[in-house]
């Protein structure tokens, strides 16, 4: 339907990435079969058989490795359209999209899948059926089923989710960095500007950091500033404007920092893709 809503279903080929990228929509993904390694900002996760996942626009995506019988259905929305019926489910809590060093997925019984793939289903026979009709007819009718899907998926992450654990003061801290680094990670490179913001100590931080992602606090926010350089040496910007919208003092520091990480040079990497 325009920019406004897609599905897709498919096997491995049709999720290859070969970079990160950026989302600029929302999405509900859904695996059918098989497995898949991705990374959804900064978290690393193996989606499996009746795993759901949803996507939030400006999300950085990346999959590392899928397996040959992987399958899966994805339901992609715009953010336009998502306004239109975001009170609809405004009021269900959402248990597995609260970003707390979780991956934002939950597991379905059998029969909660049956009941994504009977959405699916029938959104499919909609949009077929009213091919000759006018838009706003088919518009409405599909924004109202996957207000109804969400509704339903909320349900199931409520019913399903465990007793809730109490998030420690040190959770938080590591929570809360994360979300600087996606705030301030153009301005922003060293340790100690998140320790400050945060009232800690960069030896503090970088040690909570480690304990709860085996990943130094200095490392986490390079890789998300590699992620992004990823993003942007696959569009058509120069590498001198990439360095600037990264706020590298020059594209020659620029370059130092990416090679230091990857291996290799922005240009050689642009060339390789």
């Amino acid at each position: 339907m325009n920019d406004d809503f897609a599905m897709l279903s498919g096997l491995n080929n049709s999720f290859a990435l070969e970079f990160p990228i950026h989302s600029d929509r929302e999405h509900i993904f859904f695996c059918l079969d098989g497995w898949a390694e991705v990374e959804v900002n900064l978290i690393e996760h193996t989606i499996s058989k009746n795993e759901m996942v949803l996507i939030s626009q400006n999300q950085i995506v990346f999959h590392h490795t899928i397996s040959d019988d992987f399958r899966f259905i994805l339901f992609s929305y715009s953010k336009e359209i998502l306004n239109e019926f975001v009170n609809d489910i405004r009021k269900y809590p959402p248990f597995f999209v609260i970003f707390r060093q979780r991956f934002p997925s939950i597991m379905l019984n059998e029969s909660e899948a049956e009941q994504v793939l009977d959405y699916y289903n029938l959104m499919q026979k909609v949009a077929k059926n009213l091919t000759n009709v006018r838009n706003d007819y088919k518009r409405d009718s599909i924004k109202h089923l996957l207000s109804s899907l969400l509704v339903t998926i909320h349900w199931f992450a409520d019913k399903n989710a465990d007793k809730p654990t109490q998030v420690s003061r040190k959770q938080e801290l590591v929570h809360e960095f994360f979300m600087l680094i996606f705030e301030h990670y153009k301005e922003a490179k060293d340790v100690t500007f998140y320790a400050d913001k945060l009232c800690v100590s960069p030896k503090y931080l970088s040690t909570l950091v480690r304990k709860e992602t085996d990943r130094t606090a200095k490392d986490c926010i390079d890789h998300y500033v590699i992620l992004e350089s990823r993003v942007l040496l696959n569009s058509s910007f120069t590498i001198q404007e990439i360095s600037q919208q990264l706020n590298f003092p020059n594209q020659s520091f620029f370059g130092k920092y990416f090679k230091k990480h990857t291996g290799m040079s922005p240009l050689n990497y642009r060339k390789s893709r």
